[in-house]
């Protein structure tokens, strides 16, 4: 068994629970930018579980994209708030 067969569930875990943190800190808190934070680490739990199953690189890259400029928008959304 090699260390992915082990890791990569594990991570999709821990991005899940980020994921929920995300939206809780969305919603309770009041705080929009962890709604971008929150579909930063879904999608990331998406390119790890559709990278184990051996879906084509394209789609894997393109979900990559997304995630960044979801994380992307979410920081510059933070560094508003701060400067505000």
């Amino acid at each position: 068994m090699t260390y992915s067969a082990i890791l990569t569930p594990f991570a999709i875990i821990l991005e899940l629970v980020v994921f929920i943190l995300g939206v809780y800190a969305g919603y309770c808190r009041k705080k929009p930018y962890a709604y971008l934070f929150a579909v930063t680490f879904l999608i990331f739990a998406a390119f790890d579980y559709l990278g184990s199953i051996g879906v084509s690189t394209d789609i894997i890259a393109i979900l990559n994209i997304v995630a960044v400029l979801a994380a992307l928008a979410g920081m510059y959304l933070v560094v508003r708030e701060k400067s505000a």
